[in-house]
């Protein structure tokens, strides 16, 4: 856990590093982002929506109206279940307490699309695909089983940019998207999730 939120650190500083050394026409936004486990055996593994989450993105301008870059997202899933009896590998029962916890961190080259680029409320397209790291780990008790992976991942999503200036290029912005995430190990079957998102867009000049 620690070291895929240090994986978490690095990525999003690299982003950061990057945009200020090419900040002519780029622009930064940072997004909570809450997530909605969608496919069945993700549910049964957590159920509870993720309220732990974070999204970034370093987008090029080549116009006012198509930008393209880089989006990470991170979503930390957590669920504690009642103790319950299970059975143990050498047949014996086990009276403890199942928690499982799950972190996904897609990092995607990612396109999006304005309309009405002068009103004051901007709506927007985007589509993305990358790569999904994963940090799977469950405990049963006192003893965790941890592991890593590494998926594909896509995004599509759909939001507004509501500028604080009426010139300005920095604005509230506020999105929903969908996650989808194969992924076929562990007893789940994919790790899709509906986002919702909501927070700013900073130019980088």
């Amino acid at each position: 856990m620690k070291t895929f939120k240090k994986l978490c650190f690095l990525i999003c500083f690299g982003l950061f590093a990057t945009a200020t050394a090419e900040a002519q026409r780029l622009k930064f936004a940072l997004n909570y982002n809450v997530a909605v486990p969608m496919s069945e055996s993700f549910k049964d593994y957590v159920s509870k929506t993720s309220l732990r989450g974070m999204q970034g993105s370093i987008l090029y301008s080549f116009n006012e109206q198509i930008r393209a870059g880089l989006q990470v997202s991170y979503n930390d899933f957590y669920e504690k279940f009642p103790r319950q009896v299970y059975k143990g590998s050498d047949g014996s029962d086990i009276s403890t307490v199942l928690t499982n916890t799950l972190q996904t961190l897609p990092i995607m080259v990612k396109g999006e699309y304005s309309f009405m680029k002068e009103a004051r409320v901007q709506p927007y397209v985007g589509v993305g695909a990358g790569v999904n790291i994963v940090n799977f780990e469950q405990y049963l008790g006192e003893f965790p089983y941890a592991k890593y992976y590494s998926k594909a991942a896509f995004t599509v999503d759909v939001g507004i940019l509501v500028p604080f200036r009426k010139e300005g290029n920095s604005g509230f912005r506020l999105s929903t998207s969908y996650n989808y995430l194969p992924f076929n190990d562990e007893g789940i079957k994919n790790l899709n999730s509906w986002n919702v998102q909501a927070g700013v867009v900073i130019p980088l000049k």
